[in-house]
């Protein structure tokens, strides 16, 4: 199992249809948003329990960096399946919330409900075009994934980025 940055909880997604433009919303009931710092990719995960294992020091410093906080012990433990068989690309994600309960020591962050539109770098309001969008894709099993295209920038840190 490996570790990664437990953003929050995913409270849904802003999605559009590339051939529409049509824009429609996802619910995202029991979801976590994580990051893998190694490969740079957000993680759609299940919740699994908790943990007291150390965590490696390349988490400890992603959730300082985007928590402004050292993690908490006792680690939540998240499933984040590998894709089977074949993807296949379902719609563009416009933007995503997600909300920082207070298990999570992020004092910025909890407890509040938060919006980002991939490609908002902090600065208010913007028009974003598809090119800095991930693609939502399905594998075979019905999993979801975050997937970047080319163009796409995933920097996590203070402010999400995409």
């Amino acid at each position: 199992m490996k570790a990664i940055l437990g953003v929050g909880r995913l409270l849904g997604l802003t999605l559009v249809d590339p051939t529409s433009g049509k824009i429609s919303k996802r619910r995202t009931p029991g979801t976590w948003l994580g990051w893998d710092p190694r490969t740079r990719q957000f993680l759609l995960c299940k919740p699994r329990g908790r943990s007291s294992a150390k965590l490696p020091p390349h988490v400890v410093r992603a959730h300082q960096r985007f928590h402004a906080h050292a993690p908490a012990a006792g680690a939540k433990l998240v499933e984040a399946p590998s894709p089977v068989g074949t993807c296949r690309q379902i719609a563009l994600i416009k933007g995503l919330d997600y909300f920082v309960p207070k298990q999570v020591v992020s004092p910025d962050k909890n407890p509040y409900g938060w919006t980002h539109a991939f490609g908002d770098v902090g600065h208010k309001g913007g028009t974003y075009t598809a090119k800095v969008m991930p693609a939502l894709v399905r594998d075979s099993k019905g999993n979801l994934f975050i997937k970047r295209r080319k163009g796409n920038i995933f920097t996590v840190d203070t402010w999400l980025r995409g």
